[in-house]
């Protein structure tokens, strides 16, 4: 069934058109990933979906009652809510039924033999129910806690919260609102890998279609069954994921070129053919070969997109090479408050590393660059630098970019022997382009802030290089352009980022910190991310272990089989595999029935939703006592 269809849109800002010639239908199960250059216009298309703009031309349909949901949608924070408050008011509707409810109950005991209040009692009260009404609590935890806040978190009022948390709250509130199209604008930016997970899995689990505006490459090859790529005021869509539209595009270009230089040669041979028999015997034929090559459709030649970003690095370093940059040795650090970051901490970055640092948000990541630059004393412990090391940093706050001025100004505070014409070239580099370096910083967007930083950067000497979360609001071409000038750097990198694709191609090393805890990988993204697969494989296997040690039977016959059982091996290990692919089974049916109870469509169907509560109570029981001779096996 289709939600959405859009049937030739067209949409222009003053003389400048976004997009022309638009048409794209969203039906209920789709997953479809939005990619494109930052200002290409995918915010914009999004607003035609939801109806909050208006195209010049074409036609929006929408089907009739559809609910949507997406983070332009969420009102302002209420600074006075707490964290808690605000993830909970998503569920307004399900606090409505729930009001129905007691306002029916109080009724019905008024006058209890109205058939009327009775049935319209059980209608909602099994509406609340496979909607998860009694369930919403634990949601709105298991949801905050996903996607990376602690339960000491959740009195905090909104107005304490950093930005990043607020973000993440915002997007909680999007995943939490019943809504049948779910639509995100760059939600994996402020999520740390094990946020990441919970989106993705989340995403995966979820029934019904989203619209998903991402420049995380990995998260899009992982989520999405189809791409719709925003470039050159045209929209096209592919199908599959985002390896999967790169491939096609691929293929396109070389089929479109294979086309003009097909037509091109052609056309030459035409022309001499043309110029040969002009005024000869072969005259007549030579005309009709001028009309038809006149009325020919000439096809344009496919470019390219140039990268996007021309970042050269390293040249004015120093070298060291061969030196150990950084030492820590026995470091740790505690805030004032007695809350410690780091306990007995010790690394060493080398000559030529490049490190990509991963972990939670709030682990103490940014604070280890500090110590590391010296802006922060360790608590105890030391940490050596090279002689006359100099280190530049990138911060995800940006905090060194000014808020007065233009473009052009923020460079010459910073390179004042430069001239205009040298300024305006570097900065050409960078894209910022004619009008573009008279912008002032302060309307700037994020990726355009996050590419001056950069401008900035280079201009400077320095021999490491500190790049906190550096890929935060750019888009895919700017990314790679980055992972280019980075990979062909001899200069030492160590980058914070949850950008597992942009630390793939970087890192050969891989920092993970932990609570008060750091551990080294010699090894680059891929293999730490499988690694953490086995380790994770691992630590399930010990709890099934554990599970299988639990001497807790509930029956005589279960105390016997304990008895005869000295050993935690597994008693007829094929009768225990049976025991857990019913238990995965049964788990995959409830997975399944929940998400038909969660469609709003069947709310409007009370049989229906019966009969699936019958079954998922049934199941639900199956499943408790299938588990319980699972832990007493």
């Amino acid at each position: 069934m289709t939600l959405i269809s859009l049937s030739r849109i067209e949409k222009s800002f003053g003389d400048r058109t976004i997009f022309s010639e638009v048409s794209l239908r969203v039906a209920e199960n789709d997953r479809i990933g939005v990619i494109g250059d930052n200002g290409a216009g995918k915010t914009t298309l999004m607003k035609i979906c939801t109806g909050e703009d208006v195209a010049d031309r074409g036609n929006l349909s929408t089907r009739r009652d559809l609910t949507i949901a997406w983070t332009n949608q969420i009102p302002i924070l209420e600074p006075e809510l707490s964290l808690l408050q605000c993830a909970q008011a998503s569920f307004s509707e399900l606090d409505q039924m729930e009001a129905e409810l007691r306002r029916l109950e109080h009724e019905m005991a008024e006058n209890p033999d109205d058939r009327r209040l009775h049935d319209r009692h059980e209608h909602v009260h099994v509406a609340f129910e496979v909607a998860g009404g009694y369930r919403r609590d634990q949601t709105v935890e298991k949801t905050l806690f996903g996607l990376g806040f602690s339960a000491g978190d959740f009195a905090k009022p909104i107005a304490n919260l950093s930005g990043g948390q607020r973000a993440r709250i915002a997007l909680a509130r999007v995943m939490l609102r019943p809504a049948e199209l779910l639509i995100l604008d760059e939600p994996t930016n402020h999520l740390d890998l094990e946020g990441l997970a919970f989106l993705e899995s989340w995403l995966t689990a979820r029934k019904g279609a989203f619209l998903v505006v991402s420049h995380d490459r990995r998260f899009l090859d992982l989520v999405c069954t189809s791409i719709v790529d925003v470039e050159s005021g045209k929209v096209t869509r592919y199908s599959g994921n985002f390896t999967a539209c790169r491939k096609q595009k691929e293929l396109t270009f070389k089929s479109t070129l294979r086309a003009y230089k097909k037509q091109e040669d052609l056309i030459v041979k035409e022309r001499a053919f043309i110029r040969k028999h002009i005024g000869s015997r072969r005259t007549a034929e030579a005309k009709g070969r001028q009309k038809r090559l006149e009325r020919i459709e000439r096809l344009v030649r496919p470019r390219r997109k140039a990268a996007s970003m021309k970042l050269e690095l390293g040249k004015k370093a120093r070298g060291l090479e061969g030196q150990t940059l950084i030492e820590a040795t026995d470091v740790s650090f505690s805030w004032p408050g007695g809350v410690e970051l780091f306990h007995h901490q010790s690394f060493r970055i080398f000559y030529g590393d490049r490190i990509g640092m991963v972990g939670r948000n709030g682990v103490g990541k940014s604070t280890l660059f500090e110590l590391i630059c010296a802006e922060r004393s360790p608590t105890s412990g030391k940490i050596e630098r090279a002689v006359k090391l100099q280190i530049a940093r990138f911060t995800q706050e940006m905090e060194d970019l000014p808020q007065a001025g233009n473009v052009l100004m923020s460079l010459q505070a910073l390179v004042p022997d430069w001239t205009e014409g040298e300024c305006r070239a570097h900065l050409a580099r960078f894209q910022f382009l004619g009008e573009d370096i008279e912008k002032a910083v302060a309307t700037l967007s994020g990726g355009e802030k996050r590419r001056l930083c950069l401008a900035r950067l280079v201009t400077s000497h320095f021999d490491l290089l500190l790049l906190d979360e550096p890929t935060n609001h750019l888009d895919i071409s700017t990314r790679e352009s980055l992972e280019e000038s980075l990979k062909a750097t001899k200069m030492t990198i160590v980058a914070i980022s949850h950008d597992r694709h942009f630390l793939a191609e970087v890192a050969t090393r891989i920092f993970e910190l932990e609570s008060d805890y750091m551990r080294i990988h010699e090894c680059g993204m891929e293999e730490f991310e499988e690694k953490k697969k086995i380790e994770l494989r691992e630590l399930a296997r010990r709890r099934r272990g554990e599970g299988q040690g639990k001497k807790r039977p509930s029956t005589r016959a279960g105390k016997d089989e304990v008895a005869k059982s000295a050993s935690d091996k597994i008693r007829n290990p094929y009768a225990f595999a049976r025991l857990e692919e019913r238990i995965f089974s049964l788990e995959a049916k409830l997975l399944t029935i929940r998400e038909s109870l969660a469609d709003q469509a069947i709310w409007h169907e009370p049989e229906s939703m019966k009969e699936l509560g019958k079954q998922q109570e049934a199941l639900a029981t199956e499943l408790n006592e299938l588990m319980e001779q699972w832990e007493n096996w």
